[in-house]
């Protein structure tokens, strides 16, 4: 199940590296990075969430639980299967 995580902007202090290796800490085998990109300081990371061994939710509160900690802007957004919500929903 694929999850892109559209953002306006890093948190200060942040870059795509960083975000990259801490969405995959806190996946760990449970989901991956399929593609990311930054154009100024928009920018996006496509994850694959592992669905088949667990229930695909608790990956997706994980990441959400990471954006809020990582201080991400409340226009982040995540888009699962054309739904598209805001970190803060």
């Amino acid at each position: 199940m694929e999850l892109r995580i559209d953002f306006p902007k890093m948190p200060a202090g942040k870059g795509l590296d960083t975000m990259r290796a801490e969405l995959d800490s806190v996946l760990g085998d449970d989901g991956w990075l399929l593609g990311s990109g930054q154009d100024g300081e928009h920018g996006y990371v496509e994850l694959e969430l592992e669905d088949e061994k667990m229930n695909p939710k608790y990956g997706i509160m994980a990441v959400k639980a990471y954006l809020q900690r990582a201080g991400f802007d409340a226009e982040t957004t995540m888009e699962l299967n054309g739904a598209v919500v805001g970190i803060f929903e």
